[in-house]
């Protein structure tokens, strides 16, 4: 949980993204007053890069052109305050996790890679902005809620990391249920999405009643999904929302085979991950 962003470190993969994630990060770091790092890792078994940012001797990373090409950008977007780069070849997640710690007040941006996100989200213990769009400003966010006693200390994190926007919660029993009923012995089992699953209906009115509660005292609107006979993401899609927050305090959150996973990889807009 971040209540407050004392750094952004902006985790960049390829070359291409350059632009739109430090165009992000100097949003964040003039309404934050947040101290800015950016490390560009090569993943040579994911990502190529273009020929300008090869070595001409080696064919290798050309570190210098990189680093030279993110000054011009953050020079162009007059960055508030002074920054470090830092240019690596592989292990994104275990460079990530080493700069962090367990530092709570870094908030991480990065662009959607399907085979890094996750990991990554499950690795450091804090949050972290993950663009899937070109989305200039948050409006409106959409947040699945897991109903667990801390819900509300997530809300007003949301909300005061984004104070412009509206927030809609949404309440799917299943993300209750994978992260919180199944202990660690069912883990590593595979969750069909074609099978429904069997909620005892006493358990299901109670968490009816806490999500009502809930939006009472936050004050915030919010819709049960599953009364809507809509599937959760192609829902969250339909919604055209800015941003969708995905939280959990579970280890089986962004398991594979889950419906948070799902939710990774199919929503379309920009992700605020805790």
């Amino acid at each position: 949980m971040v209540d407050k962003i004392e750094k952004i470190l902006v985790v960049i993969n390829e070359a291409e993204a350059i632009e739109k994630l430090l165009r992000k990060a100097a949003e964040l770091q003039r309404t934050n007053n947040a101290v800015l790092e950016i490390l560009f890792v090569h993943e040579n078994r994911l990502f190529d890069i273009p020929d300008y940012f090869r070595t001409s001797e080696t064919g290798g990373l050309d570190k210098k052109s990189i680093k030279a090409e993110i000054e011009k950008v953050l020079s162009s977007l007059e960055t508030a305050s002074p920054y470090a780069v830092f240019i690596e070849e592989s292990d994104t997640v275990d460079r990530v996790a080493a700069m962090i710690g367990k530092d709570t007040h870094t908030l991480i941006l990065s662009a959607f890679r399907e085979e890094i996100t996750a990991k990554l989200a499950k690795k450091v213990s804090t949050a972290m902005l993950v663009l899937k769009s070109d989305i200039p400003e948050y409006r409106h966010i959409l947040f699945p809620v897991d109903m667990n006693e801390n819900n509300e200390r997530y809300i007003q994190s949301v909300q005061t990391l984004f104070p412009s926007a509206s927030i809609k919660l949404l309440f799917e029993p299943s993300y209750v249920t994978e992260n919180y009923i199944f202990d660690e012995d069912f883990v590593a089992l595979p969750l069909d999405p074609a099978v429904d699953i069997e909620f005892d209906q006493e358990m299901l009115e109670t968490q009816k009643e806490a999500f009502e509660a809930l939006k009472k005292r936050t004050g915030l609107s919010g819709e049960i999904v599953n009364e809507l006979d809509a599937d959760i993401v192609a829902y969250i899609n339909r919604q055209k929302a800015d941003l969708v927050v995905l939280h959990s305090e579970n280890e089986n959150f962004l398991f594979d085979d889950t419906l948070s996973k799902d939710l990774l990889t199919s929503i379309k807009t920009d992700l605020f991950i805790f």
